[in-house]
């Protein structure tokens, strides 16, 4: 039963909370953070200057709307400070900007922007190559583990994608093979993946390819992270060329307590996912919200059934 004294408090706080429709979702956290790995330090001011594509993708934001429109973002005025951060036993440079000021420039351009997270498994191989300087195969060595933890590190921080790594027993040296094992990775996969190869290019130089998008870098040391952390978001994150603004309608039950009441606010308040909000009828049959966002339906339904509510 949906007694007089809960419906009169939730008629309260949900009242004035539709008074701020108009009003942008704010973030309790004040800043975003971007790392880079610790060998760079000695560039950092060029780090703090070309933040801005790692800016909007840590937003999910899309570039080529920004490109379009010839809007700048200016890292460097977002920039407040950066230190040494230690995790496990690797160090990173961390990266401190203004979320505040970050999210009133979107705002204030008409950028979209909204919470992305992804997954995906990277396949490795490597050929029967030894390093000049010692015997180790490529696997042991300490630049090759060095990498590879930093590019897991950094997609997590920075792109806000987990990967997984799987070792390659034989290495595909024709290209029939390589097609072989995309077609059978292709077939045994459902989520998001990609083949990294690496090999001897000659006696100075490493090679570093990426069948599935056809792409091959060539390098004088095993230093791939940036190029896999490209080819990890070219195959995850897709966003749209044509975006547009959502308005949906979605009910939560009465029976939710105040304090359940008080964190579903807190939770579509802080959201980038949600732009505005508001309430749009209290009944003894529900609390009904109506909402603004750049998500699609299906997208828009995933994330309100995970708060609980009951007809979307």
């Amino acid at each position: 039963m949906f007694s007089k004294k809960i419906f009169n408090s939730v008629a309260i706080i949900l009242s004035f909370i539709s008074l701020s429709f108009n009003s942008t979702a704010q973030i309790s956290d004040n800043f975003i953070l971007l790392y880079e790995s610790y060998s760079k330090l000695n560039q950092i001011e060029e780090i703090i200057q070309n933040s801005d594509k790692k800016i909007m993708r840590k937003y999910g934001v899309n570039e080529n709307y920004v490109l379009e429109r010839e809007i700048n973002l200016e890292a460097t005025k977002h920039f407040i400070g950066y230190q040494i951060k230690k995790f496990n036993d690797q160090r990173l440079i961390e990266l401190k900007f203004s979320k505040d000021s970050i999210e009133d420039f979107f705002l204030a351009n008409s950028i979209p922007f909204l919470s992305f997270q992804g997954k995906a498994k990277i396949f490795i191989g490597a050929n029967d190559s030894f390093f000049l300087e010692s015997n180790l195969f490529i696997y042991e060595s300490e630049a090759f583990q060095n990498e590879l933890i930093d590019s897991r590190l950094l997609s997590s921080l920075n792109q806000n994608i987990a990967i997984d790594y799987e070792f390659l027993e034989d290495y595909p040296v024709s290209s029939y093979e390589q097609q072989e094992l995309l077609n059978r990775i292709g077939e045994s996969e459902n989520g998001d993946w990609l083949i990294m190869l690496i090999d001897r290019f000659d006696l100075n130089k490493w090679s570093i390819k990426f069948p599935k998008t056809s792409t091959i870098y060539i390098e004088d040391k095993i230093e791939f992270q940036n190029f896999l952390l490209d080819q990890i978001l070219g195959e995850v994150l897709k966003i749209n060329d044509e975006i547009s603004k959502n308005n949906y309608l979605v009910t939560f039950d009465t029976e939710l307590s105040l304090d359940e009441i008080t964190e579903l606010i807190e939770t579509l308040s802080v959201s980038t996912d949600i732009l505005h909000f508001r309430v749009k009828k209290i009944s003894s049959e529900g609390i009904e919200i109506e909402y603004e966002t750049y998500l699609d339906k299906v997208k828009a339904t995933e994330f309100f059934k995970k708060l609980g509510g009951i007809t979307i």
